[in-house]
């Protein structure tokens, strides 16, 4: 009886794309935001949720470019965004900013952690977060946005 029930279980935790991609690290990402938004308010004074929002509105993209097909040519054209999508297109250059800030400092590196001080993921999303705020060029989410922008002007 106890085989079946293990199998079973195995079974519905291979199936599904929801517990496929399943790291174990959500409480791990918890507390990298929770640090993060401790930052920002230190080094704000203001409430890290509205520095939040306030990046996520100078960082999402308002137009991105999609292909269209007239006979056999593909054509490039400028669209407006979906709010949503406009939404988790700014999520993922904050995080894919920060993640990549991180790594080009070297604070992926093991060996090197422990020789000299480094600084840990939170401190580089809450500096993404907040040069996404003031609208900074330095931020790689606002550089990213900038680009899509100027890709889909160019496709008008």
């Amino acid at each position: 009886m106890s085989g079946t029930s293990t199998s079973s279980r195995s079974c519905s935790r291979t199936r599904g794309g929801a517990t496929r991609t399943y790291t174990g690290k959500k409480n791990k990402a918890i507390k990298v935001v929770r640090q993060a938004f401790e930052i920002i308010e230190e080094q704000t004074k203001k409430n890290p949720v509205q520095v939040l929002v306030e990046a996520l509105e100078r960082a999402a993209p308002r137009e991105e470019i999609t292909r269209l097909r007239f006979g056999g040519i593909s054509v490039p054209r400028a669209v407006d965004i979906a709010p949503g999508r406009r939404l988790d297109l700014a999520i993922r250059n904050i995080c894919a900013g920060a993640v990549g800030a991180a790594f080009k400092s070297g604070a992926g590196k093991k060996a090197m952690e422990k020789a000299r001080g480094y600084e840990p993921i939170s401190q580089f999303l809450a500096n993404e977060i907040l040069a996404a705020s003031r609208g900074d060029m330095q931020s790689s989410a606002i550089a990213k946005k900038e680009e899509i922008e100027r890709v889909a002007q160019s496709a008008r």
